[in-house]
């Protein structure tokens, strides 16, 4: 039987149907074909290029065999290689002297997260890539890493969709920066074609009891004596600001202007911006007993900020019957009692932070600034449930 050439994409079922003798060439990546040779399916390249034809055979398909996904992306390699001019000895050479996954992050994390990056975002890759990545990939080569592999590292994080989807993000950043190294070819990151996770949005605020529950556990004197008053503090003032955590943490006396009511951030997620106050959350930053830290809420070794809430609100949210509410439930729960309290769309994103500092610094000096009040009245409607006690840091 004559040998029979047709076109098409290659997969699992473009296979299955090859009869004896009979070729596919790949329509997704020019030259990159397959066969059937009595019982077994070959993968081949066969490309032409500087002046010279070329032909190679990738493997054998099937139990034990190369994937599609893996064939077309060493089919994709050996292209590279030859429009380089490498020959087959020079091609396994640099083989050999490719990183696996594991030492190529360790690069990456150095030369490029931590240089370039926040380091609440190299935190957060780190601990991404130590829990859920490097378990999965660490050893394979960076120039074999495919689609399937990928996917199933995916699939071992399903539980929780939004990990999962984070960890797809940081290998295709990474694979990104392989392939600006040349270690891998130019637009083969495996991670374009892995289908994400649905998320489900998860918008939680609390209740006029809720918050009230809340408060109580706030100022329980057995809560007040085991944790850090100033964690308790900030918890409140995240709650009568909105303000995310990691701006509260690290906020410093520097940046409160208790004057015109203001919080200067200097850096936030969302760059310099300002935070204006209502007259609950003034009031707290005022009654806030001051230490010779520059920190408002300062840690436990000394000259540093609070680096967690964590103890402390696993402590109350239990006290307080508010098992599985997030520490940014309270933002959620400022912007509701915001909208509750007349605030309109941009002016909840102008409390929240969401414009620009300059478009909220326009209004911080006018007396009768709509912007705040509402966050007067946000923050007055928080305190009258949580309570007075639950505002009152004493140390």
């Amino acid at each position: 039987m004559g040998t029979r050439f047709k076109k098409a994409k290659i997969s699992a079922e473009t296979i299955d149907r090859l009869r004896p003798g009979e070729t596919v060439m790949d329509i997704e990546e020019p030259g990159f074909g397959v066969r059937r040779q009595g019982g077994a399916r070959v993968f081949f390249l066969r490309k032409h290029a500087r002046g010279r034809r070329h032909f190679l055979t990738i493997g054998e398909c099937g139990t034990g065999g190369l994937t599609v996904t893996a064939a077309r992306t060493k089919a994709k390699q050996h292209v590279v290689a030859i429009r380089d001019g490498m020959s087959p000895a020079e091609r396994r050479a640099r083989e050999r002297g490719m990183p696996i996954v594991g030492e190529l992050a360790d690069e990456w994390l150095e030369l490029h997260v931590d240089a370039k990056l926040k380091p609440s975002t190299a935190r957060l890759y780190r601990s991404t890539l130590k829990s859920t990545i490097l378990p999965a990939i660490a050893q394979i080569r960076v120039d074999q890493l495919a689609d399937d592999h990928i996917t199933k590292m995916h699939h071992a994080a399903r539980k929780v969709p939004y990990a999962a989807n984070r960890a797809l993000a940081i290998v295709s950043k990474m694979m990104a920066y392989a392939e600006r190294k040349g270690l891998r070819p130019k637009n083969s990151n495996p991670v374009k074609a892995i289908e994400r996770y649905r998320e489900e949005k998860r918008e939680r605020f609390l209740s006029h009891d809720e918050l009230a529950r809340l408060g109580s556990a706030l100022s329980d004197p057995d809560i007040m004596a085991r944790h850090s008053l100033f964690a308790l503090a900030a918890v409140g003032l995240l709650l009568l600001t909105g303000m995310r955590l990691n701006e509260a943490l690290k906020l410093r006396w520097t940046e409160v202007d208790l004057e015109r009511g203001l919080l200067q951030l200097g850096d936030s997620k969302t760059g310099k911006k300002a935070i204006i106050l209502g007259e609950q959350a003034l009031r707290l930053l005022t009654d806030m007993p001051r230490t010779d830290s520059l920190w408002v809420f300062p840690g436990g070794k000394a000259g540093q900020p609070l680096y967690s809430l964590k103890k402390a609100w696993a402590a109350v949210i239990n006290l307080a019957s508010l098992e599985g509410v997030r520490i940014h439930d309270l933002r959620h729960t400022f912007a509701s009692f915001s909208a509750g309290a007349g605030g309109s769309l941009p002016m909840i994103g102008r409390l929240l932070g969401h414009s620009q500092a300059a478009t909220t610094l326009r209004y911080a000096h006018l007396a009768h600034d709509p912007v705040r009040q509402i966050a007067n009245r946000a923050s007055e409607a928080i305190a009258l449930a949580l309570g007075a006690a639950a505002l009152t840091p004493k140390l």
